[in-house]
């Protein structure tokens, strides 16, 4: 008896009668772009692709030695080495056969060695995945342009900016995210772009005429604001956790590879950081000594697993144009669970 194949309804079925078939044609429709991956990304990317979103893998970082510790439930360095250990210790002939194999066999990239992951998590999109080897900087600003959204992370201010005005050529709303976790809090930056529009929910299967986005602010607006007047409702003072991802993409963009970085070297620059952007306020709460060590070992498994999941949401949302987006910064702090929306207004 020959097994039937699961058809793209079969296998999207409670999708499409969760948000409607032209949604799910929407998201299988698409290609998001995943730029430097890490245990966040990961996560959403997971999401996207068992929901149907063909993905592009940009990660040009040397494997396994940039993700050796990133929390990933189906790619994890380790047991793919092992694995590669396993088959190589299987296989017959010389020594110097032995590694011409494995060095074939070894991916050089981080995105050489997620591709074939890709292709297990979702058979139905095989083809439609695919990778990005060459550096970010590299790239030319059409090929961002090119996606429907684009998810990131270990980005410098510059380079998120770069990718930001890329998009804002286009015609359509196109998503950008740049997101870190580090410890137990997560912070992400969204822009969905100035044409996007969306409806609301108002009801069960109900929802309202087309909105924009009010007010918008691009990202390189978001990233231009001094912090130290970043004020909000709640917040007295400029929030924690935003200042932490701020500080972290400063000192990741000049320490590019920053394990085996002394502690005293993170406080140094820690304080300096903090100084030049006048948030003494914000410095006396900080215990930087501590937070050197999240900087070299930022991922927990669960912070990156709830956040993945809040932002696959929004790339849901940017896609179908279905629900309110979260507008503009999403805070997420692990120790009570709780994820908030912070808007940053831009210059004054």
């Amino acid at each position: 008896m020959v097994q039937r194949a699961d058809s793209h309804d079969d296998v999207y079925d409670r999708q499409i009668r969760l948000w409607g078939a032209d949604a799910q044609k929407r998201m299988s429709n698409a290609r998001v772009l995943y730029i430097n991956l890490t245990g966040v990304t990961c996560e959403i990317m997971k999401n996207l692709v068992l929901a149907g979103v063909a993905a592009v893998v940009c990660d040009d970082r040397p494997y396994p030695e940039a993700v050796r510790e990133m929390p990933c439930s189906f790619f994890n360095a380790e047991e793919m080495e092992k694995a590669m250990s396993s088959e190589n210790g299987d296989e017959e002939g010389g020594e110097a056969e032995h590694e011409a194999k494995k060095a074939k066999r070894t991916p050089a990239t981080v995105a050489s060695a997620i591709e074939p992951k890709l292709e297990e998590l979702n058979p139905l999109l095989s083809g439609r995945n695919s990778i990005e080897e060459r550096p970010i900087a590299t790239l030319p600003d059409d090929f961002f342009a090119q996606f429907d959204a684009i998810v990131s992370s270990r980005l410098t201010i510059a380079e998120a900016k770069r990718v930001s005005r890329s998009l804002q050529k286009a015609k359509e709303g196109k998503l950008l995210i740049v997101t870190d976790t580090f410890g137990f809090d997560g912070c992400a930056h969204l822009d969905f772009g100035n044409s996007h529009s969306y409806r609301r929910e108002v009801g069960k299967d109900k929802l309202s005429d087309l909105l924009k986005i009010e007010p918008y602010i691009p990202m390189g607006d978001m990233l231009d604001v001094p912090l130290a007047g970043v004020k909000g409702r709640w917040d007295k003072v400029t929030p924690r956790i935003l200042v932490l991802q701020r500080l972290l993409m400063d000192y990741w963009g000049q320490n590019k590879s920053c394990q085996g970085k002394q502690k005293e070297e993170f406080v140094k620059f820690a304080k300096g950081w903090l100084s030049s952007n006048k948030l003494s306020n914000v410095s006396d709460s900080l215990d930087l000594a501590h937070f050197a060590h999240i900087a070299q070992h930022p991922e927990v498994s669960p912070v990156c697993a709830v956040l993945g999941g809040m932002l696959g949401n929004e790339v849901i949302k940017a896609l179908t144009g279905k629900g309110e987006p979260a507008n503009n910064v999403m805070l997420f702090n692990g120790l009570d669970g709780g994820c908030r929306s912070f808007l940053l207004t831009g210059k004054k």
